[in-house]
């Protein structure tokens, strides 16, 4: 995932009081995308990729790094593959995949990440995360687990993805 989520998380398995992470229904369009309508044309930019232009590109902030392929067609930004070392924290993948106009549609991530409970010490959790966005920036749909367990998705990961997108973006070579 992104070292903003790791930060705003508190690298903890502890979670916040849930905040409402959907807008409320009637802000939300008639016919939000599904997570497999989502899915689907992810796989579309996967089976497409190799035929567009791909650059790579670096990111680093405190003990975090990562590296990423910024991935266009004819111009435009279509995805961002993330691979991010957050030093003795541990490290995880992110893709964010964004429509012809460029807007972020569907975000995937997984880390590996050390456990801070001092009763876990040493321990490492899985967190795997999507959230589905309309093109308007609304988060319409999400799963995250902790080591296969389904938790709620916070505001702050939701901020965190989305405002660490817009840094890749500037860390982006221009196609």
């Amino acid at each position: 995932m992104i070292v903003l989520l790791l930060l705003a998380s508190g690298c903890s398995r502890e979670q916040a009081p849930a905040t409402p992470a959907t807008p409320a229904v009637s802000a939300v369009s008639a016919n939000p995308m599904t997570p497999e309508e989502a899915r689907k044309r992810a796989q579309d930019i996967e089976s497409r990729r190799a035929a567009w232009r791909s650059l790579p590109g670096r990111f680093h902030e405190g003990d975090a790094s990562s590296r990423f392929v910024a991935v266009y067609d004819a111009g435009v930004l279509r995805m961002i593959e993330e691979r991010s070392d957050f030093g003795a924290y541990g490290g995880g993948t992110a893709r964010y995949y964004l429509d012809t106009t460029g807007a972020l549609f569907l975000y995937d991530a997984r880390d590996e990440r050390g456990v801070t409970d001092p009763a876990r010490a040493g321990a490492r959790e899985i967190v795997e995360l999507s959230m589905v966005f309309e093109p308007d920036g609304r988060m319409v749909a999400s799963r995250k687990t902790v080591d296969g367990r389904v938790q709620p998705v916070q505001a702050s990961e939701i901020d965190g993805a989305v405002a660490h997108l817009q840094v890749l973006r500037k860390a982006a070579p221009a196609p």
